[in-house]
Order: structure tokens, then sequence, then C-alpha cells
């Protein structure tokens, strides 16, 4: 794999994880109250935008890694509720 690819890929990356941080804060305000929680999301969505407009991230490439993404958070969720210690509140 190319430099290139890798710096590509790494930027599509870390667009995804400020994409996915800013879901995360939006929707668990625990320590701020929920409009600072949407403010910061909005302040984190905007990060991710500007990295995504100045390192000209490749479309198709951030739309991959998104899915992949999707299918990792997926696959965490399913592995703690398959956890020995969630099993019991399963049934």
């Amino acid at each position: 794999m190319t430099e290139t690819n890798r710096t590509a890929e790494t930027t599509a990356q870390t667009v995804v994880f400020l994409e996915t941080l800013a879901d995360l804060v939006a929707k668990s305000p625990v320590t701020y109250s929920p409009e600072a929680a949407q403010d910061l999301a909005a302040h984190i969505r905007g990060m991710a935008d500007v990295v995504t407009s100045d390192a000209r991230v490749n479309p198709a490439l951030l739309e991959t890694t998104r899915q992949y993404a999707a299918l990792d958070w997926h696959n965490e969720i399913v592995a703690v509720l398959f956890a020995a210690e969630h099993r019991a509140t399963m049934n």
C-alpha cells in the first residue's frame, strides 16, 4: 500500500471518528445539559467537515469507512450483550 493510500484511509478514519464522537455526545448529555451537548456535537461535526474538505477526502472511501465503523460498533454491542454477565438479563 502506498503512503498516499494510508494517509487517505487515516484521514477518512479521523472524519468517521469525529462523526461518531459527535453522535455519542449528542445522545449522551450526562455531563452537559442537552443544549450544551448539542452545541458540542455540532462543533465536533464542524471539525469533521473541515477535515473532509481541507484534506479532500475521497467520498467513496469515506462512505466505506463509515460502513466499516458502523459494523464495528454493531459487533461491539453484540459482544457486550452476549458477555456472560449480561446473558441472564437477556432471557
